[in-house]
């Protein structure tokens, strides 16, 4: 007999880890499908030689910065680590005061390599291989190598004798992070699935293989031959394991009206056959 308590436990258990299967395949779904809407050139401004951004920080965790990109192919034929497109590229970059904060708010970086997982401006391009390439950042506070001093609210004014272009990274990071959120619940939801599933297992696991016959009172002794309904006569106060005991009175059933008063005496007695 099995023990139902746990197989009940268990089997809502493992329904409910089947309904959030469900629930986080739906917001996986949701997710990826919000993230494939989002497109990279509406985050690429230009060709232009000025432009003009705000620098803003929503989430207080550091900004992905502006890239600023120009036309070119990550190739470096002299072999001095920099890209041969991007060496002669010069830009100026003021504030709302008219003061140049080139140096404090952005990197030049227009570096290559031959390898593919080399460092370089290539592993931070959003389209690689849309003849484009990146090679100077500015404002990118989150990350944690470089100082650059940005403030937020203040208007930044980035400009060049070059035609360059200018891809808002923070933006495009702000775009996916709805979508970012969603997979990381879905995953969430998918890890207590998997926990709650388990633990639904376990416990049918158990339910079917414990339980068993109700376990007799300490003391009962089953009757034999006793019919359903029968009553059995009392024992008193008999020790387990011991038969029955009759009780008689010795002379109950004998008339005292027979008895002779006088005692028989010797002469009296009956002959036995043995005395001859």
């Amino acid at each position: 007999m099995a023990n139902k308590p746990l197989l009940v436990i268990g089997g809502i258990c493992v329904a409910l880890a089947l309904a959030s299967f469900a629930g986080a395949w739906a917001i996986g779904e949701a997710a990826i499908t919000e993230m494939e809407k989002v497109g990279v050139e509406e985050y690429i401004q230009g060709p232009n030689t000025s432009f003009a951004y705000e620098f803003t920080d929503s989430d207080g965790l550091g900004s992905a910065g502006w890239y600023l990109m120009m036309d070119g192919e990550y190739l470096d034929e002299d072999g001095d680590g920099l890209t041969d497109a991007c060496q002669n590229v010069t830009f100026s970059i003021t504030d709302s005061e008219g003061i140049d904060v080139t140096e404090d708010a952005s990197l030049f970086s227009c570096q290559t390599s031959e390898d593919e997982f080399g460092v370089g401006d290539q592993m931070w391009d959003p389209l690689p291989d849309d003849g484009r390439i990146v090679f100077a950042y500015v404002c990118a506070t989150v990350e944690e190598d470089v100082d650059y001093e940005c403030f937020i609210g203040e208007n930044y004014t980035i400009t060049s004798d070059s035609q360059l272009y200018l891809f808002d990274n923070d933006e495009l990071q702000l775009a996916y992070a709805d979508g970012v959120v969603g997979l990381i619940g879905g995953g969430l939801l998918g890890a207590f699935s998997s926990c709650c599933c388990g633990l639904g297992g376990i416990l049918l696991l158990i339910g079917l293989l414990t339980g068993g016959k109700p376990t007799q009172t300490v003391g009962y002794m089953p009757q034999q031959g006793v019919a359903p309904g029968m009553q059995v006569p009392d024992q008193g106060n008999q020790s387990m394991g011991q038969m029955p005991q009759q009780q008689y009175t010795v002379g109950a059933d004998i008339d005292s009206s027979s008895v002779a008063d006088v005692p028989v005496s010797a002469a009296d007695a009956p002959v036995s056959v043995w005395d001859n």
